[in-house]
């Protein structure tokens, strides 16, 4: 009977108890930063419908100092290959991004933003040591989304690598200097 127990606890494909044992060893965590991904995809899903009528921009109150962009690449270990792919396929979007989240109709976007963002980068600090570079933060970010959503998304899979980047880029997620530093 024991035995039973054992192999319902620990059992092969047991997703009950958080973890997945074949062959008598954990398999790796494909999702070593989970997060409530749903208030981001609806913040890119209303982004994806509404970006043409994009007005009544509110100022942008920046309250740290941000390091250069470089100097951020070289702190977060971001390869240069993987900036210069988000100069070239994604940074001509933040303009439309930042215009988007401080309209003053799209307020409940913005806190879904910076409550996404927070809890995102707190799981990257948590996560941190995973990684070696930053790139691979966004593929898990990226992969996760996706994943669960089961690829059935409303909006081009591509705007979720745009907002990741755009919230790197505007230091929501990733290390930085504060004023006081």
């Amino acid at each position: 009977m024991i035995d039973k127990i054992r192999q319902w606890i620990i059992g092969n494909n047991n997703n009950l108890a958080g973890r997945d044992i074949v062959n008598n060893e954990f398999n790796y965590d494909p999702y070593p930063i989970r997060f409530f991904e749903d208030d981001i995809k609806e913040v890119i899903l209303c982004f994806s419908e509404e970006v043409d009528e994009i007005s009544n921009i509110i100022e942008n109150n920046e309250d740290f100092y941000r390091p250069e962009i470089e100097q951020k690449n070289e702190i977060n270990n971001l390869s240069e290959r993987c900036f210069k792919h988000i100069q070239e396929n994604s940074i001509n979007h933040f303009e439309k991004i930042e215009d988007f989240l401080h309209d003053r109709r799209n307020e409940k976007y913005l806190k879904k933003y910076l409550s996404t963002a927070e809890e995102l980068n707190n799981k990257i600090v948590c996560n941190r040591t995973e990684f070696e570079y930053f790139d691979k933060i966004f593929d898990a970010l990226y992969t996760y989304i996706v994943e669960k959503s089961n690829n059935n998304l409303r909006f081009p899979k591509n705007l979720i690598w745009i907002f990741l980047h755009y919230m790197y880029y505007k230091c929501d997620i990733g290390e930085k200097y504060d004023k006081a530093t």
